[in-house]
């Protein structure tokens, strides 16, 4: 898939059931998301049990916001008969891509337990949106103008979804 090579498409199950199973790929993720959980501080003035409740709730939201807009960004770029496979195919891509980042980030914590610096998140974050942008293009068959917007409104979409967590988290201050 990631060399735009969509003979890589016949290896998922592209139908709706398999769209819905690809929902497993965030309990396999989420071993490894609640390691990555237990090496971030829990913010100045925040409980530890709000935290860890927040965190269970943003869980399920991420992996379902964006696959509940895609639904309709896919209608309305006039591709919705292209939507089970694009969601299919990034969720599953998420153990490869999520997995990823988070195993660099828990590595990067292991080394300097400060917390990794911003130019290798920056640099993992460039890679994934890369990644995700070329699936976008090889699964809705849009063109590159058109994947990059998607792939950009779905990065939009994560970053508010973190910042309405930190806002729930932190009491709004």
């Amino acid at each position: 898939m990631m060399r735009l090579d969509t003979d890589g498409l016949t290896a998922f199950n592209l139908t709706l059931e398999g769209c819905w199973r690809s929902f497993y790929a965030a309990l396999f993720l989420l071993p490894l998301y609640f390691l990555y959980l237990l090496n971030l501080p829990v913010p100045k003035g925040v409980s530890v049990g709000r935290f860890w409740l927040i965190e269970a709730i943003n869980y399920p939201l991420i992996w379902t916001l964006w696959p509940l807009m895609a639904f309709y960004v896919c209608r309305g770029a006039g591709v919705p008969d292209r939507y089970t496979t694009y969601i299919t195919v990034h969720n599953w891509s998420q153990v490869l891509l999520l997995g990823g980042q988070l195993l660099i980030i828990l590595l990067a914590f292991a080394v300097d337990p400060a917390g990794p610096g911003g130019s290798l998140l920056f640099l993992t974050w460039l890679a994934v949106l890369t990644a995700e942008t070329l699936i976008v293009r090889a699964t809705l068959g849009v063109p590159w103008p058109q994947a990059i917007m998607i792939e950009g409104l779905a990065f939009v979409v994560a970053l508010l979804l973190g910042a309405a967590k930190q806002y729930v988290m932190t009491g709004g201050g």
